[in-house]
C-alpha cells in the first residue's frame, strides 16, 4: 500500500486555474445585465417624461396648431434622446462580445496549456 499525501493547496490551485475564467464570464455578464438594465430604466424615464410633457401641453393649448407644435417638438426631442439610448445599446453589446471572445480566446490558450503539460 501506498502512502500518498493529499496537497490541498494543489487541488484548490487546479480548481481555481480550471473555473477561472468560467467566474469571470459571469461577472462580465453580469455587469453587462446591470448596464442594460439601467439604459433600460432610463429609457422608461424618457418615455414617462415625454408622456408627461404632452399631457401638460394638451392642457395648456390654446389651439390646435399650437398643441401639434409643442407635440413635434416633444417628439423630435424624445427621439434624439432614444437615438443616443441606441448608441449606448450598441456600445454595450460591442464590449460584451469583444469581452466573451477574449474570455473564449484566454480560456482556450489555458485548455492547450493544460494539455501540453499533461503530456
Amino acid at each position: 500500500m501506498t502512502d500518498r499525501n493529499l496537497d490541498v493547496n494543489a487541488v484548490l490551485e487546479t480548481y481555481r486555474s480550471a473555473y477561472a475564467p468560467f467566474l469571470r464570464a459571469q461577472q462580465e455578464g453580469l455587469k453587462a445585465f446591470e448596464r442594460l438594465a439601467r439604459e433600460q430604466y432610463a429609457v422608461a424615464g424618457d418615455y414617462l417624461e415625454f408622456s408627461l410633457d404632452a399631457t401638460k401641453a394638451a392642457m395648456d393649448a390654446k389651439t390646435g396648431e399650437q398643441l401639434v407644435a409643442v407635440q413635434r417638438k416633444l417628439g423630435e426631442e424624445l427621439n434624439e434622446k432614444i437615438q443616443k439610448h441606441a448608441q449606448r445599446f450598441a456600445a454595450i453589446a460591442t464590449e460584451s462580445q469583444k469581452t466573451v471572445t477574449e474570455l473564449f480566446g484566454d480560456a482556450a490558450v489555458k485548455a492547450t496549456a493544460g494539455k501540453k503539460k499533461a503530456a
